[in-house]
């Protein structure tokens, strides 16, 4: 009797410990970083050419690439995710029936300043961001924008400075163009 009613202590709290793993999982902002992983795993799978523009203190380069690191290239979107133990409650939420918008709380003092997912068309989805940083040695600012199309990615943008406390400000673009 004792190891039966042992083994059902120890599988009660076992289900408890899974379902309070289960809602922790649960996503209190939009999924930004799950929504870039997928599309790095399609893209991967995919290779698209990709178009590229890119600009560093009004120096440009355009340039058409075969192959990408996709996971480089999109991490700065990973980095804009609200879903951060740190950041659950530090944002306002604005919803509409065009999407939603994310507000840094005046109180705060993340990086990500706002992230805005808005519907565009049928099956399109934009999605904005404004991610700065500043110490003692440098301010950076990004700002980013993901455009998907029916699911898919078919554009990225992100634009800002950088600037170290003894330099100059470095102002930058990249836009990539998936081509397919």
């Amino acid at each position: 009797m004792k190891k039966l009613v042992y083994f059902l202590s120890l599988m009660i709290g076992i289900s408890a410990c899974q379902s309070e793993s289960a809602e922790m999982k649960v996503k209190k902002y939009y999924d930004l970083k799950g929504l870039v992983e997928r599309q790095i795993e399609a893209l991967k799978a995919e290779k698209p050419k990709v178009q590229k523009n890119i600009s560093v203190n009004e120096i440009a380069e355009n340039q058409t690439v075969d192959s990408l690191d996709w996971s480089k290239e999109l991490d700065f979107f990973i980095q804009a995710d609200l879903n951060k133990p740190a950041f659950v409650s530090s944002y306002r939420v604005d919803s509409s029936s065009m999407g939603v918008k994310y507000f840094l709380k005046e109180t705060e003092k993340l990086p990500v300043k706002f992230l805005e997912v808005n519907r565009t068309g049928e099956g399109g989805i934009e999605i904005k961001a404004l991610v700065s940083n500043s110490n003692y040695l440098y301010d950076t600012e990004r700002n980013l924008k993901l455009s998907l199309q029916k699911g898919q990615l078919i554009d990225y943008q992100i634009d800002g400075f950088q600037k170290v406390v003894f330099g100059k400000k470095k102002m930058f673009k990249v836009i990539g163009k998936i081509l397919r």
